[in-house]
């Protein structure tokens, strides 16, 4: 290699990042929508306008840079989702307005839902490539939501256990989430019925909570 091919090698490793990881990451959610087998490290560089190599340098692979990805979308997810919880009264007003942090997600920002649905994180995980870096946080990733449940649950049931941490569960994730995926799959508008929706959320609790009074 010549001295100024290493020249440029240097001066490209060692500059700042002079683009915006959401904008890759954005050319990737994109592609994945459009249908996964798309995304490949050729067509990424052409929707970003990034050099192959910088996106090798940055990311290290295309899995990594997926995972990357699934991070972030999930990370702004929780940000409203802790944001919408902490805004609420506790008890019954907090898990309600958890699960209408799911629509409301899904109504503003409708690709980073889709992605959320067309992505597990068990397939990002099981991929032996990924940085150790990547793979704890996909890994420990759930943990402040997992204790928000149980926090709901202690707040309207008195106590945080395997029966009143999965009514809320179903109440707060497994209804929206079954709400929100058929609609977005389906090219429909999450947001509609999103009133009939919170109180179906609310009822199931509220006769789940009378169930627990002797």
């Amino acid at each position: 290699m010549d001295n100024s091919r290493i020249s440029a090698l240097i001066l490209d490793m060692g500059r700042p990042r002079l683009h915006a990881d959401d904008t890759v990451l954005d050319a990737t959610r994109d592609l994945v929508l459009a249908g996964g087998g798309g995304a490949t490290t050729a067509a990424l560089s052409t929707r970003s306008a990034v050099p192959v190599g910088s996106l090798y340098h940055r990311f290290g692979s295309r899995d990594a840079l997926l995972a990357e990805l699934w991070l972030r979308t999930v990370k702004r997810f929780q940000a409203g989702l802790f944001a919408a919880a902490t805004a609420a009264p506790p008890g019954l007003d907090r898990a309600v307005a958890a699960a209408a942090w799911t629509v409301d997600f899904a109504t503003d920002q409708p690709a980073d839902a889709r992605l959320l649905l067309l992505t597990r994180r068990e397939e990002l995980v099981r991929d032996a490539s990924l940085p150790a870096t990547v793979r704890a946080a996909l890994e420990d990733l759930n943990e402040p939501v997992i204790r928000m449940l149980r926090q709901l649950a202690a707040e309207i049931f008195g106590h945080a256990d395997r029966g009143t941490v999965e009514v809320v569960v179903i109440a707060v994730v497994d209804l929206p989430y079954a709400h929100v995926r058929r609609h977005l799959l389906a090219g429909g508008d999450a947001g509609r019925h999103r009133p009939a929706l919170l109180r179906v959320v609310r009822h199931t609790l509220e006769e789940a909570r009378a169930d627990e009074v002797p």
